[in-house]
């Protein structure tokens, strides 16, 4: 489950980023396209020389010439700013390619003009020229100013300045105070078309100076009613970073078009798909990994204890479990048990708890030896052994066999029952019929059958002992080295 939140969580993830890249755009003012060009030159004037004496009459002529921006549409108007006021002035020149203008500002005063046609296509901003004083006594009209519109202007690092420089790439912030929109600012750069941006709002307004380092502009907000601010000649500072210099671009996508996103979404998809079958497949399988591991060791110390396991471990002692190994057959025939060994005080608990014990005896067919009656009774004694006290366990629920293999010359197989029963796996009988050669053979397939049958050419005996109850025995060992 927590497999597949993690593969949704990966798609929402580059939804969002998809809807970024889509809706995520850069808004970089650029200049307006110039569809005319415009000056006062002096004819045979070789380089313009940015000075004009007070009230000198300049003759301002425009071409649509190399402009590749929209066709100029007349009429035309002059849109002059100055460092003595700060409100810029607005001059209608007509329907008209020239037109003679008096410059009326006192000496040491800068102005730059731009020009507009009545679509607001520009002809751009003419350099910044410097007014002196007049060889004559001045005479020409006084300019009319619009109304002052209020303006809170802020730079990165506080208010701004009328003749400030601001650096690079910092925004210049310009806010309305009164007035009705749709807002415009217009920022003028010298011997450049000038920028515009329009606020449907009274909201701030900023601009990014994006000017090479010492550049001169002019700043200026028009409301709706043509009420007017301005502010300059301000210039751009070298303090700031450069890297909005890269290029003037407006509502650039920082994205490919829709269908590129459309089919990348799609292929992220399909990534997050397979990546996530994946990652299921390795947890599925490290997890079925550490099952079969886990099934690969039994915890004998926490069986039940009716278990086989449990009759391995011993429980008695209040410690960890210690392993008790399965009772064996030793060399002479009897069951030894090395619990018993390490636990010599439970010796007397076997022959008084009933069912907690029994007899190993070889099975062996009376000769007529007075000595295996004789020797029946210490050799009772002598095997008696128990495995422990939870071998026999009345309330088992399924009944457990136990088997042990013999290496000796006692019987090949001892099976245990759980009750305690013993059931041996007695050896093969052969009829006295039989040749002397398969006597020879089946003496020597087993030492502890030569021992036990006595004579096999007496079938009366051989049935007699049959018939005989099974007394314990202790095994005689051979006196005199083999034949």
């Amino acid at each position: 489950m927590r497999i597949f939140r993690l593969f949704w969580l990966q798609v929402a993830l580059f939804s969002l980023t998809s809807y970024t890249l889509v809706h995520g755009e850069i808004h970089v003012t650029p200049f307006l396209p110039q569809s005319f060009f415009f000056d006062w030159n002096l004819p045979g004037q070789p380089v313009p020389i940015p000075v004009t004496e007070q009230c000198q009459t300049i003759h301002i002529v425009l071409s649509r010439s190399t402009a590749v921006g929209p066709n100029n549409v007349g009429p035309y108007y002059l849109q002059v700013y100055t460092s003595l006021y700060t409100i810029p002035i607005i001059i209608p020149i007509g329907n008209v390619l020239t037109y003679d203008w008096a410059v009326p500002f006192p000496p040491n005063t800068l102005y730059q003009i731009c020009m507009f046609d009545s679509f607001g296509n520009t002809g751009g901003c003419q350099a910044t020229y410097t007014v002196i004083p007049s060889n004559s006594t001045p005479t020409c009209a006084n300019v009319t100013f619009n109304p002052q519109l209020g303006v809170s202007a802020t730079v990165d690092n506080g208010p701004m300045a009328q003749y400030g420089w601001v650096d690079q790439c910092t925004d210049i912030s310009i806010t309305p105070t009164n007035g009705t929109a749709p807002f415009t600012l217009t920022v003028a750069p010298a011997l450049h078309p000038p920028y515009n941006i329009t606020s449907p709002d009274s909201r701030a307004i900023n601009w990014t100076v994006s000017l090479s380092w010492a550049s001169p502009f002019f700043i200026s907000l028009v409301d709706a009613n043509g009420n007017m601010w301005a502010n300059g000649p301000l210039h751009s500072g070298g303090g700031g970073t450069i890297a909005c210099l890269a290029g003037n671009v407006t509502d650039h996508n920082d994205s490919v078009t829709v269908p590129v996103v459309v089919g990348t979404g799609v292929g992220g998809l399909a990534v997050g798909l397979v990546v996530g079958m994946l990652t299921a497949y390795v947890f599925f399988r490290r997890r079925i990994h550490r099952k079969l591991e886990s099934r690969r060791w039994v915890d004998i110390s926490s069986s039940a204890p009716e278990t086989p396991q449990a009759l391995m471990f011993d429980r008695s002692s209040s410690g960890p479990g210690q392993y008790r190994p399965v009772p064996t057959a030793s060399s002479s025939g009897g069951i030894s048990l090395p619990a018993l060994a390490s636990h010599p005080s439970s010796m007397p608990n076997l022959r008084t708890e009933p069912g907690s014990q029994y007899h190993v005896e070889p099975f062996i067919l009376p000769d007529g030896d007075s000595r295996v009656q004789g020797e029946a009774g210490s050799a009772a004694q002598s095997r008696i052994v128990s495995t422990h006290g939870s071998i026999q366990h009345p309330t088992t629920r399924q009944n457990q066999v136990y088997v042990v293999h013999h290496d000796s010359q006692t019987p090949p197989v001892t099976i245990y029952h759980e009750d305690g029963t013993q059931i041996v796996e007695l050896p093969p009988r052969y009829p006295p019929s039989l040749s002397p050669h398969t006597e020879v053979v089946n003496e020597n397939r087993s030492a502890s059958d030569s021992r036990s049958d006595g004579t096999r050419s007496d079938s009366t005996t051989e049935r007699i002992g049959l018939q005989q109850s099974r007394r314990p025995t202790q095994v005689r060992k051979p006196t005199g080295p083999r034949s």
